[in-house]
């Protein structure tokens, strides 16, 4: 079982989204990858069978649009993942969201990317229990592999 290539890119300018913390980010999700691959897939998954893995950093008008094109919801979310292997992930709902639960932004944004990741492993989150699965297998990678340091 071979872990996808993972590219990260930037198209939203904020201060601190920095090539920086795209490639920490683009250094740690292999490992995020190989790991997941270890866990049992869930009905969905594609993980394994991706060559290549597409995460863009948005503002929230870009995944907004994406949001309302694709799932018919025209408000602006944290992540959006296609199971050909793109996920879209705002920094705008990340500092948000992390200002408002006094969580580091970089963090944040990080978290969604692993969740991005989890959801190609065959993941879903739209039942309760669901989410709870899910979640219990996002958080631990995201405490084990984050980059660190960065402002709150």
């Amino acid at each position: 079982m071979e872990t996808p290539q993972i590219d990260v890119y930037i198209h939203a300018e904020r201060d601190w989204v920095t090539d920086e913390l795209a490639g920490a980010c683009k250094d740690a999700l292999p490992r995020v990858a190989a790991e997941l691959q270890k866990l049992p897939q869930g009905p969905d998954h594609v993980l394994s069978s991706l060559p290549e893995v597409e995460i863009s950093i948005v503002d929230d008008e870009t995944i907004a649009a994406v949001h309302a094109e694709f799932l018919n919801d025209p408000a602006p979310t944290d992540v959006i993942t296609f199971p050909y292997g793109e996920i879209l992930v705002s920094c705008d709902t990340a500092e948000r969201y992390a200002a408002a639960h006094g969580l580091r932004r970089e963090e944040e944004l990080f978290r969604y990317m692993v969740h991005g990741l989890v959801h190609l492993q065959g993941y879903r989150d739209h039942e309760p229990r669901d989410r709870e699965a899910m979640f219990a297998v996002q958080e631990p990678l995201v405490a084990q592999f984050a980059p660190r340091g960065g402002a709150r």
